[in-house]
């Protein structure tokens, strides 16, 4: 087993090379920056026998050999990471709330569902002692990227998401589709269409979510519009009332999701989407390898509630 100098060693290679400098390696580690250069200097001398860093006056760069050493190093302290999260995941899941997330994109029928679940069930097979800690259920609202980096943490025990979900490390279960719909101002002249293609974006600027709050399924989204010959002019914006309100003013049209129509504010009219493949997939999704006892149950009685859900788009 690595001792502590070693480990202590690792952590101060991984940070100066992320950092690029002595100075804000040490303000990170909470150290003074001569103590860390003299560390520095120990473990390239002493205890690899081999020069990791190059030093300049402006910058701290990897040697040929740091190039080859530092990713195994930080590689291994990201796995020390999870396994850290894990086993806090493994804590929370016996004393303290199960927690789930969910997308901004994920339907109001399912949320009302989501926030009216009876868990009591699990409860008496989860709860461990009187005093376990309220509420039983909590949520958070991410991208589905993030959510999938928290679920595979260990920071969340499932969480919904929008499709493409890529990991082979997740069990993922579909739930529900929904169809896309276009927000327009009332004397826009797509107005007068009973419904809308993809192609008729083709030049109007349209008001999309943000590339990095789901960069696959953004580039699913826009590929297909591309595909159809259209080229919009895309304006990311992050909540579906900012984008109604930016079209209220006459700024342009919005891709939203149908059940967005909720949102109907004076001087917008909301048009369906013919494109059958222009869609949004919602699913379940947790930890393949954490799929058992509880949290097994727990999702699995998750899906049947969600998957029951049919919403009037």
């Amino acid at each position: 087993m690595l001792d502590q100098s070693v480990l202590q060693a690792e952590v101060y290679l991984a940070v100066l090379a992320e950092e690029g400098s002595f100075s804000k390696a040490a303000k990170r580690l909470n150290t003074a920056q001569p103590f860390l250069t003299k560390k520095i200097g120990e473990v390239e001398r002493d205890m690899l026998k081999v020069k990791i860093f190059e030093r300049s006056t402006r910058r701290v760069e990897l040697t040929e050999v740091g190039r080859v050493i530092v990713p195994e190093i930080q590689l291994a302290m990201r796995q020390a990471e999870l396994a850290w999260d894990l086993a806090g995941y493994h804590g929370r899941l016996m004393h303290g709330p199960i927690r789930v997330g969910y997308s901004p994109y994920t339907h109001d029928a399912m949320l009302r569902i989501l926030y009216q679940l009876d868990i009591s069930e699990f409860e008496v097979q989860r709860v461990m002692s009187a005093d376990s800690p309220e509420p039983r259920l909590v949520f958070s609202s991410r991208g589905t990227p993030e959510l999938i980096d928290r679920v595979l943490r260990g920071r969340l025990h499932a969480s919904l998401g929008i499709h493409p979900i890529y990991s082979k490390q997740l069990w993922v279960v579909p739930l529900a589709s929904e169809q896309f719909c276009v927000c327009l101002p009332k004397g826009h002249a797509l107005a007068q269409h009973s419904t809308i293609a993809a192609r008729d974006l083709h030049g109007w600027p349209v008001s999309f979510i943000p590339r990095d709050m789901h960069p696959a399924f953004y580039d699913q989204t826009t590929e297909y519009i591309r595909s159809t010959g259209a080229q919009p002019e895309y304006h990311e914006v992050n909540s579906e009332k900012h984008a109604i309100e930016i079209v209220a003013h006459g700024f342009g049209i919005a891709l939203l999701p149908h059940s967005a129509s909720r949102l109907s504010r004076p001087g917008v009219v909301f048009k369906s989407i013919t494109d059958r493949y222009l869609k949004i997939e919602t699913a379940l999704f947790a930890r393949r390898d954490l799929m058992q006892g509880v949290l097994k149950d727990f999702a699995h009685f998750l899906a049947v509630k969600l998957q029951g859900v049919k919403p009037i788009w």
